[in-house]
């Protein structure tokens, strides 16, 4: 009695003993997946390979059968990895079978049952192209729900959700702003590579290559930090007005593999969508730094940087409320400038604002900096000094004395 027919190409890959099966169409000097089993299936329509750039598929020219073995993972063909692997050839097409473990069948039986794969996987179903799609718009509409506070938190986003829809160990966003470059990361093995400098130089350098356009590298040797390795990434520039930075994402030796076409869609529609984001944050952060600015000026004297009235009513009304609380000791000082209006007269007023800064530098370098100084106004200063009793008033009087008098031996 025999056996069941051999139908799928899950049953061809399970007679092979192989974890993946793959068939490609060869045509125009390309080769693009169809399907298969395992990686075949889910890779389907989505991998297209340069046969002139794949040395697995040049070696098979004039050949029917080209081994790979090796004690580790190593890149096959296009984004596939594996330790063991078989490529046969079979007319226009080529079937790639590849395993953990070594790939024993002869090469006649790899013949047979590669002719038999390229039988049963046909067109790409309908069912698998809508989820591609998907999978893309899913992408994106985890990116756009987010609503960034600060341009970190909102890189640091894209950089998660990229490498988790791409299934990525790292994921980063480099960023150019006002001449300095911001990295920022995410992933399972970000932590173990955030503070490697050879990491971090590697970064900016596929950044600036990535501005002149999008790097897929299938294959990336001697790039290692925190005990990993990164064997493969893909790198694209932000920005389509005007460059922001780069979006870059990552797989390690941890489960190497490369990226597909797919991979590379999922990629850019990040990329792109990410922009808005980023100059959103951008925009909050400079929004929140001219409004903390307005609010320091309106409670800085411009002439000698010092708090100015609104300063000093807003720090007595705490500190009388604190006091009131816990009687704690406190002293207020108020201050003013002798004949400044006989200076400003005598040699004029840019000679008086001299003296004014001259005086405010001695409050600063006399007293704490915990201590609140502020102009109040034409030659007045005041100066209010927590946690001081009377003692610490006379040795501040001391010291201030001190640095009057040398401030005037020095003119």
């Amino acid at each position: 009695m025999t056996g069941p027919s051999v139908t799928t190409a899950t049953d061809i890959a399970a007679e092979l003993h192989a974890d993946d099966l793959l068939v490609f169409e060869l045509a125009d000097g390309r080769a693009r997946l169809l399907g298969g089993s395992g990686r075949g299936v889910g890779w389907a329509g989505v991998v297209e390979v340069a046969i002139a750039e794949e040395p697995l598929l040049t070696e098979l020219v004039g050949r029917r059968v080209a081994r790979m073995d090796g004690d580790a993972p190593r890149h096959v063909l296009g984004p596939y990895w594996a330790t063991s692997a078989v490529a046969i050839s079979v007319g226009d097409h080529v079937v790639v079978v590849g395993s953990g473990e070594r790939i024993r069948a002869s090469s006649a039986e790899l013949i047979r049952r590669a002719t038999e794969a390229v039988a049963v996987v046909g067109d790409i179903p309908a069912s698998k192209l809508l989820a591609d799609e998907l999978e893309l718009a899913q992408a994106v509409q985890q990116l756009s729900e987010h609503t960034p506070h600060t341009l970190a938190g909102a890189a640091t986003h894209v950089a998660a959700v990229a490498a988790d829809a791409l299934s990525c160990e790292i994921g980063a966003v480099l960023l150019r702003i006002d001449g300095q470059t911001h990295v920022n990361g995410a992933g399972p093995a970000w932590d173990s590579i955030a503070d490697d400098a050879t990491i971090i130089e590697a970064l900016h350098a596929l950044a600036a290559r990535a501005a002149r356009g999008p790097i897929v590298e299938q294959d990336l040797a001697g790039v290692s930090a925190g005990g990993l390795r990164i064997v493969s990434c893909y790198a694209l520039g932000i920005g389509r007005a005007a460059p922001l930075g780069a979006l870059i994402v990552g797989h390690t030796d941890a489960r190497p593999r490369g990226f597909t076409l797919l991979c590379q869609r999922v990629g850019r529609a990040i990329a792109d969508a990410s922009e808005p984001t980023l100059l959103q944050a951008i925009a909050h952060e400079d929004l929140a730094a001219q409004r903390d600015r307005f609010a320091r000026e309106a409670r800085t004297d411009p002439l000698t940087g010092l708090g100015n009235r609104t300063t000093w009513d807003a720090t007595l009304a705490i500190e009388q409320a604190r006091w009131e609380r816990h009687a704690r000791p406190l002293v207020l000082l108020s201050m003013d400038l002798d004949h400044l209006k006989m200076t400003n007269d005598a040699f004029g007023h840019a000679i008086g604002d001299e003296v004014l800064v001259g005086a405010a530098d001695i409050l600063r370098s006399t007293l704490r900096a915990g201590d609140v100084i502020v102009r109040l106004g034409g030659d007045e200063f005041a100066a209010l000094l927590p946690e001081t009793d009377a003692t610490g008033a006379v040795a501040l009087r001391a010291r201030f004395d001190a640095a009057c008098a040398a401030w005037r031996g020095s003119e």
